[in-house]
């Protein structure tokens, strides 16, 4: 768009405010204001390719439009980073998107690996914020938190109702910053208060197991920058330790960084390719020179297996050393840069090449098909059981019905489940609370509801896995196959 042709469009644009501005005058409504005169802006030169012109222009045109009539306050920094996002907005892809300065940030420390913060995983499992996991030589660790408790209150703020990423706000923050964290431990029923100074936490993304008759189960959460150099040396003291077969748990491991990702693959099939790369014009096959001696190795998938977890499961299955169990992948089959913008302007996720397996199978938006499907069978919880009264024998309502429901859940047994607190009723709260070190009062109160809930959720976290069973029975059955007992 030449000058002559942004002049004719402010006077377009012009003209129909004056007119729209004495309309509105005449009805006695509005009162159109000219702005007041600023400073000349500082200006610059830069080179616009012929077939941007107008479309440069056009968007200086609106942007200054804007920024002149709109009536709330508003910044060319906010007009721009809004400009870029509908730039990745427009390719249509979800995966590409642009990042402010914070979102950048976190999400760099994620692919290291890396935060600040206590050191616990948690979930909201029946109402609860239960702690999940803690880090090793973490704050929390040192604390003394475990698995299954539950966390009731975070420097004084009350978590009862409240989701895990208000949780994540509170426990998260600079190292050498303390917090108290205030817990309800469900197996003994103490509630329990914990004072720790946050720490630059290290996040080992990858977890094992000796499960016995020489087989192993490795667990990885993410493939971050030290996902495979972390593996590679797992899988050398597994072999010096004379290992017969993995078990390899990909489970909601959402991917990360690609070379990880390799290098994981690389340990577990024999020298060859391991993923084929699409870009714009060039077709690449990711190849690994290692001469590894691949031992039986089954990997554990399931939805919320993706991307980077993808490419190692896929590369293991196409060349024959593992079998696949669980669920259908993901089916997100892509590979990303990220690029920073610079100071302040934060930096963006792109596209750049489409991935298949050795075989050249595409993986997106169809996942890997397992070998043996086994499905996660959901595990169904009771109804937290809300306090609003206290409840004793002879009380009858939802309330009872959902204590009724929570005591079998866990293993005892109310009778049936008519929402009467009758004598059997009564007699298995009583068994509940001295198993959880606590007596009966004569009625079921505030406390009592919160332990149970409590122990509902500890239950949860330590539920067994039945995909996980199946995973290690196969893989015995493998190792018996092949001789190696």
């Amino acid at each position: 768009m030449t000058h002559k042709k942004r002049s004719l469009f402010f006077s377009k644009v012009c003209l129909m405010l004056l007119v729209t501005s004495l309309v509105s005058l005449g009805a006695g409504g509005y009162v159109f204001a000219e702005p007041s005169p600023s400073e000349e802006p500082t200006t610059a030169t830069i080179e616009i390719p012929a077939q941007e012109e107008d479309w440069f222009y056009l968007f200086q045109d609106v942007k200054d439009l804007i920024l002149l009539l709109y009536p709330d306050d508003i910044t060319v920094q906010t007009l721009y980073q809004g400009a870029i996002r509908g730039l990745f907005e427009s390719l249509g892809d979800p995966y590409s998107q642009y990042l402010d300065q914070e979102e950048y940030a976190s999400l760099s420390q994620e692919m290291e690996g890396e935060f600040s913060g206590i050191g616990v995983g948690i979930q909201l499992i029946n109402g609860n914020i239960t702690v999940v996991s803690v880090f090793k030589d973490s704050p929390a660790e040192k604390a003394g938190l475990r698995p299954g408790d539950v966390i009731l209150e975070v420097d004084g703020v009350d978590l009862r109702g409240k989701g895990p990423e208000d949780a994540s706000a509170l426990l998260k923050g600079d190292a050498r910053t303390g917090v108290s964290v205030t817990v309800l431990r469900p197996s003994s029923g103490q509630t329990l208060t914990v004072h720790m100074v946050r720490a630059q936490i290290s996040a080992y993304p990858i977890e094992m197991q000796d499960l016995g008759d020489g087989m192993f189960y490795i667990r990885i959460s993410q493939f971050t920058s030290t996902t495979g150099k972390d593996f590679s040396v797992l899988m050398e003291w597994m072999r010096h330790k004379s290992a017969k077969g993995l078990v390899l748990d990909l489970r909601n491991n959402p991917g990360g960084l690609l070379d990880s990702a390799i290098q994981v693959a690389a340990e577990l099939v024999p020298e060859g390719p391991i993923v084929q790369l699409k870009q714009k014009d060039v077709r690449q096959v990711v190849w690994s020179d290692k001469e590894t001696e691949p031992m039986p190795t089954v990997i554990l998938v399931n939805g919320g297996t993706a991307s980077a977890s993808e490419i190692v499961a896929g590369a293991i299955r196409d060349r024959g050393k593992g079998i696949l169990v669980g669920e259908r992948t993901f089916g997100k089959a892509c590979v990303q840069a990220m690029v920073p913008l610079g100071d302040n302007m934060g930096g963006f996720k792109l596209t750049i090449a489409d991935y298949y397996t050795p075989k050249g199978t595409a993986i997106s938006g169809v996942g890997l098909k397992p070998n043996v499907l086994v499905k996660e069978e959901p595990l169904e919880l009771p109804n937290t059981l809300v306090y609003k009264r206290e409840i004793k024998v002879g009380t009858v309502g939802l309330d009872v019905l959902a204590l009724q429901d929570c005591l079998r859940f866990l293993g005892y047994d109310p009778g049936p489940s008519d929402g009467i607190f009758g004598k059997k009723t009564q007699g298995a709260a009583v068994s509940f609370l001295k198993d959880y070190g606590r007596s009966f009062s004569g009625v079921f109160g505030e406390a009592e509801a919160s332990a149970i809930n409590a122990a509902v959720s500890e239950r949860a976290v330590t539920a067994p896995d039945a995909v996980l069973e199946e995973a290690k029975t196969i893989l015995k059955h493998w190792l018996e196959l092949n001789g190696n007992r």
